[in-house]
């Protein structure tokens, strides 16, 4: 072991100064780079439009990094910094791009990386009406140069008048009978009023569409009612009972026939001496004959006047005394002349 360290002592002896001075320095030289090497930071910095730059620094925040690069971000661009094992990191600008909203006449402009129409609409503060749509829909991704138009949408609805022209509706009747060719005015019509509402779809100031959503008869009109003879058709509108049909001219079932003479009168609408209701197809009547609340069918005895169903609510003299079996009820006294006096035949249901 003596003889070795020996050996080396005297080879080193042997180098010439120079070259021990240079190998120092190369040895000192890399420890230096070494140390840098673990202090610095190594970043790539690059951008969306294919700028790059590697840095070598001790900055570490993202805009240190980009001042040394000469790499600036706009103001919508982002920024993503992403660091790495050790000291190595990187640094990438997303460029924004120009999307145009058109929109009351104007243009404005917004400033995506990405994102879609809506975001686009954020941006620029545009409010969206209720009805407002736009090309293209709100979800739709944009790209650079995309134009975004927004449709304003109102709906203006009016309101027409217009006059019902009053209907002539024929009452066909036997009362009239004896006048077979004549026609007798029961109502005079009167017109109405129809309102209709109509509905405009109004885009950007101008008419799209129209739909009518409402109609509506504010004053109905009054029909004209015009009575005329009809063979064998009843006067009152009361309806059969249950269980009855007439035919020719006879109830299907009935438990007494009285026969005798009938009158007519009118009155205004109100109650009879029973207490019951006045109106077309009531009768007066002896109540000791034919008891109040009767139900009867009344035809004259030769068939071509029918008076049809009726009940008994009100008496008279002319029925106390015997001068008539039952009185027909009108409702005008035009009505009641037409009538006059008829030979009937009363039945009692």
């Amino acid at each position: 072991m003596t003889k070795l360290i020996e050996h080396l002592r005297r080879r080193i002896e042997r180098i010439p100064a120079r070259v021990g001075a240079v190998a120092i320095c190369m040895v000192s030289l890399c420890c230096t780079l070494f140390g840098l090497f673990l202090t610095l930071n190594i970043v790539l910095v690059t951008d969306s439009d294919g700028n790059r730059q590697m840095l070598f620094t001790t900055a570490e925040n993202p805009q240190q990094l980009m001042e040394v690069s000469g790499i600036v971000a706009g103001e919508y661009d982002d920024i993503f910094y992403t660091e790495y094992n050790g000291n190595l990191a990187s640094l990438n600008i997303q460029r924004a791009f120009e999307v145009t909203v058109e929109a009351d006449g104007q243009a404005s402009t917004a400033y995506l990386t990405e994102g879609t129409v809506e975001q686009a609409l954020e941006q620029i503060g545009m409010v969206l009406g209720e009805h407002d749509y736009t090309e293209p829909s709100l979800n739709t991704s944009l790209n650079e140069g995309d134009t975004v138009t927004v449709h304003r949408v109102e709906y203006r609805d009016t309101v027409v008048q217009t006059e019902i022209e009053p209907q002539t509706v024929y009452q066909e009747t036997s009362l009239l009978y004896r006048k077979r060719n004549a026609t007798y005015l029961l109502q005079e019509g009167t017109p109405g009023l129809r309102e209709t509402t109509s509905r405009e779809r109004v885009v950007d100031g101008v008419v799209e569409s129209s739909e009518v959503i409402k109609v509506e008869d504010v004053i109905p009109a009054q029909d004209t009612i015009v009575m005329r003879y009809g063979a064998g058709a009843a006067i009152s509108p009361l309806s059969a009972p249950e269980g009855i049909t007439i035919e020719n001219g006879v109830p299907s079932s009935y438990r007494k026939l009285l026969t005798g003479r009938a009158t007519a009168y009118s009155a205004s609408r109100g109650r009879g001496s029973s207490g019951l209701g006045l109106y077309l197809g009531t009768v007066a009547v002896n109540p000791a004959v034919i008891p109040y609340g009767s139900l009867m069918y009344i035809t004259s005895t030769d068939g071509r006047f029918v008076y049809g169903f009726a009940i008994a609510t009100d008496t008279g003299a002319a029925m106390q005394e015997g001068h008539a079996l039952v009185d027909l009820f009108y409702e005008s006294y035009d009505e009641a002349m037409l009538s006059a006096v008829q030979q009937v035949n009363v039945y009692l249901l």
